[in-house]
């Protein structure tokens, strides 16, 4: 049973209803109450995780959908506050983004359904790709997962600081430099020749 991954998304009018929508999506074999008792504890578990990962990417492309349909998100709200009272702002936008995010080939399957919101997260875009190429198909639990994120994030914490460091080394460069040209270069100089210096200066190094 493929679990986790959105074939296509759904076009034109909304389905009236469930079974509509499940036809014009991927395929889902069918259980009745009976083949459940043929499976083992474990079994169990990995089919539980299977549907709650399957409902929440279907609720997610029916949000996203739907949010295609409105020119704002007031009125998005609106029509929300209407037809899911259960649903609040930031349930909606955790649906919304998780389908984002697993509908462009990326697969759910063995990736915990709180991870999915982690990597689908707004705040996580310039690692989530990242992220998700180094957990996929390899079944972390949702701490191991977690971790890989916060490495992520320090590694680009100290690559800003490393940056601003170099900056702020680079400004104070620029303003010692300044302060040379300005008391013993260009000293007794008239501020207009200073700027005509300058002005000359940088036509010739473009």
């Amino acid at each position: 049973m493929a679990i986790g991954k959105i074939a296509r998304r759904v076009s034109g009018d909304l389905p009236s209803s469930t079974q509509e929508y499940i036809a014009n999506s991927e395929t889902i074999n069918p259980f009745d109450s009976m083949a459940l008792k043929g499976l083992t504890l474990d079994d169990l578990v990995i089919r539980y995780k299977e549907i709650e990962q399957q409902s929440q990417l279907f609720k997610g492309q029916i949000l996203l959908e739907a949010r295609e349909r409105f020119q704002s998100n007031i009125e998005f709200g609106e029509w929300l506050s209407v037809n899911f009272t259960e649903l609040n702002s930031s349930n909606t936008g955790k649906l919304i983004n998780l389908a984002k995010f697993f509908q462009e080939g990326r697969s759910l399957d063995g990736i915990p359904v709180s991870a999915g919101y982690l990597l689908s997260a707004p705040s996580n875009k310039d690692i989530a790709i990242k992220v998700y190429n180094d957990i996929k198909e390899k079944k972390f639990k949702l701490d191991e997962i977690k971790d890989i994120i916060a490495r992520y994030k320090n590694k680009t914490i100290a690559h800003k600081g490393n940056t601003n460091v170099f900056e702020r080394e680079v400004s104070k460069d620029v303003f010692e430099f300044s302060t040379y040209l300005l008391n013993d270069i260009f000293e007794g100089k008239s501020k207009s020749f200073i700027k005509s210096v300058l002005s000359e200066s940088l036509l010739r190094i473009k």
